[in-house]
């Protein structure tokens, strides 16, 4: 599959215009029902860890869907993750705020030099390869797993710095981890 920025930011526009049509068509007495089944076929495809479906999930949790799906920043986070730690590079570039703190400290490697050799980085590809390994890492660390994070309760969780406390501990896990990979 190509994962590409480009290619997964089509893939992803394209299932939010089918949901949003799906939804659209929907009687006002059937829209709470067809919102539901929409969001249950996503999570049928993100259990399969289809990177298009999980950064739909997060972009669900991020807005919300309709009244029936709240906004979860927690959710959003951790799908957006999987996704990216899935391969999605569409999902890596927007968690490249996020990722920036672990990229810059893996740059700063005082063996950098050996690290980009050995695994064939280059300026083209060192933040998708990179900020998928990290992303893999912190999913690990966080023990993200999308069929127990499908089974969780939806429930209205708004962005808060604390929140993001868990993150940030995981990502700086992740950092010694993702350099002793690309070392050995």
């Amino acid at each position: 599959m190509d994962w590409t920025s480009e290619n997964c930011r089509k893939q992803f526009m394209a299932l939010r215009s089918k949901i949003n049509k799906t939804i659209q068509k929907a009687s006002y007495e059937n829209k709470e029902e067809v919102v539901i089944d929409c969001y249950n076929d996503v999570c049928l495809d993100a259990a399969k860890n289809d990177p298009i479906a999980q950064d739909y999930l997060s972009y669900i949790f991020k807005k919300g869907l309709e009244s029936v799906i709240p906004v979860n920043f927690d959710k959003s986070m951790k799908w957006q993750i999987l996704a990216a730690a899935n391969g999605n590079q569409f999902a890596i570039d927007k968690l490249a705020l996020f990722l920036s703190h672990a990229l810059n400290e893996i740059m700063m490697a005082n063996d950098i030099g050996y690290i980009i050799a050995r695994n064939e980085l280059s300026e083209q590809n060192f933040n998708y390869i990179v900020g998928r390994l990290v992303c893999e890492a912190i999913a690990d660390e966080l023990q993200l797993n999308a069929e127990r994070m499908i089974k969780e309760g939806l429930s209205h969780i708004e962005f808060n710095p604390k929140l993001m406390l868990s993150f940030n501990r995981a990502r700086s896990f992740a950092i010694p981890k993702v350099l002793k990979f690309l070392r050995s």
